[in-house]
Order: structure tokens, then sequence, then C-alpha cells
């Protein structure tokens, strides 16, 4: 689900050159969030738990630079 929301998004922020109607704030909660999930499964050698998150973590990335960028 992460994947095809947040792909949709960053294709918004692209077209539009804009991050207007994002909330900073919570996307830089939702990077915590995939952050510290993929950190845990890390830690715990939880392949099932470190790669979704990771590829999470990655998309999401895009979106929080995007408020930096545009």
């Amino acid at each position: 689900m992460a994947g095809v929301g947040y792909s949709d998004q960053i294709r918004l922020i692209w077209t539009q050159h804009s991050t207007s109607g994002l909330s900073f704030w919570m996307v830089l909660i939702a990077f915590w969030s995939w952050l510290s999930y993929a950190l845990y499964g890390y830690y715990n050698k939880d392949r099932k738990m470190f790669w979704p998150n990771l590829a999470g973590l990655i998309t999401i990335s895009v979106i929080l630079a995007s408020f930096f960028i545009f």
C-alpha cells in the first residue's frame, strides 16, 4: 500500500514542483516510523521486517527531501 500511495505522491510533487497540501510534520513522523521499524528489523536480524520497511523508508525519504528541494 505504501508503495502505491507514496509513489503517486512523488509523481504529484514532481509534476507540480510543489509540496503544497502536505504536512511537513506528518511526513517527518512517517519517516521516523519507517526508520524505527527498519532499524528494529535490522538489529533483530528479521529480514521480513527489515526489507519492506527499508523500501518504505526510501520512498518517504524522497518525499521528505522534496520539502527542501521545492
